[in-house]
């Protein structure tokens, strides 16, 4: 149960960071790394350099809950199991607070005005920091996570003494009774 909220929250956390980090990372890319504008080549070449790295890095940090949620689909519950338990319940409270806070803004329109004032000024600041707690928990349990050994269901038993060849039949170890009786003639 745990596993299956831990997922919904990765992909609730992509979802969010979609919606509401991407947006003003790109703006900031389109004012700030504007490249071509440097007064030499050799500058210009830098700065297109640090705009390639600024556009990537942002893209890997909004893609890192899909990516981790692609490794958890392939790997199993066993990845699962090495994740740190504080970490995990640190991503999963990020998460309610954060539903709580946008659930609350989407409904502020139909509480009365007392309500409706305490719940705008509280909605985005909830918003904002169960995104960062659910982040921070997700980058937690997946850059502290240890591997976990497969556990077999019961040890392999090894039967001591000879090991018979049945096949091909001419490579037989031990002859079976059938063959035995009918290369003496009698019927099997």
């Amino acid at each position: 149960m745990l596993r299956s909220l831990y997922l919904a929250t990765l992909i609730s956390l992509q979802v969010a960071l979609v919606a509401k980090v991407a947006p003003p990372v790109a703006e900031a890319l389109r004012v700030d790394a504007l490249a071509g504008l440097a007064p030499e080549a050799w500058l210009a070449l830098l700065q297109l350099i640090a705009t390639g790295l600024a556009v990537g890095g942002a893209a890997l940090a909004l893609v890192f809950p899909g990516v981790a949620l692609s490794r958890h689909r392939r790997a199993g519950a066993m990845r699962f199991l090495g994740l740190p338990r504080w970490a995990v319940g640190m991503a999963l409270c990020g998460i309610v607070l954060l539903g709580a806070a946008a659930l609350g803004s989407t409904l502020a329109p139909m509480l009365p005005v007392e309500l409706r004032a305490m719940v705008f000024h509280v909605a985005r600041p909830a918003i904002t920091g169960g995104l960062a707690l659910t982040t921070a928990g997700v980058l937690c349990a997946e850059l502290l996570r240890r591997s976990v050994a497969v556990r077999s269901t019961k040890p392999a038993i090894r039967h001591p003494g000879r090991i018979e060849v049945t096949y091909p039949p001419d490579l037989r170890t031990r002859e079976l009774r059938s063959a035995a009786r009918e290369m003496e003639g009698k019927p099997a």
